[in-house]
C-alpha cells in the first residue's frame, strides 16, 4: 500500500473543465441574456423608451421592465392627435330635472330665464 498521493496525468484530466469551454457557454449565456433583454426593451412603447435607464446590465434591465409592466405604465392607451390640435370641446351633459328635488327644480327655471 502506497501513501503517495499525488494524482495521475488522467486523473487531473478529469477532474478540471478545460477554461475555453466554460468561457465560451459563459460567453454564449451573457449574449443569450443580452438578446433577450433587448427584445423585452423593443416591447416600449417610443415616447417611453427614454425612461429606459441604459447603464443597467442585461439582467437588471429585465427586472427593471418587469417591474415597470407590473405597476401599468406600459399598458395606457396614446391620446390620439386632434385635427387642428385643439382642445376638443367638452359638452355637460344636460341634467334630468325630474330626478331633482322641488327647491332646485325651481331654481333651474329660474337661472335659465335670464
Amino acid at each position: 500500500m502506497s501513501t503517495d498521493n499525488t494524482p495521475t496525468p488522467d486523473d487531473q484530466a478529469a477532474s478540471q473543465t478545460p477554461p475555453d469551454v466554460a468561457a465560451i457557454e459563459l460567453a454564449a449565456l451573457k449574449a443569450q441574456l443580452a438578446e433577450t433583454a433587448k427584445g423585452l426593451l423593443a416591447n416600449v412603447p417610443e415616447h417611453l423608451k427614454a425612461l429606459v435607464p441604459g447603464n443597467l446590465s442585461p439582467a437588471d434591465q429585465i427586472d427593471w421592465f418587469n417591474k415597470a409592466k407590473a405597476t401599468g405604465v406600459f399598458d395606457k392607451p396614446k391620446v390620439p392627435p386632434t385635427e387642428s390640435n385643439a382642445r376638443p370641446a367638452i359638452i355637460p351633459p344636460k341634467p334630468d330635472f325630474s330626478q331633482l328635488p322641488v327647491h332646485a327644480r325651481l331654481a333651474a327655471g329660474y337661472k335659465n330665464q335670464a
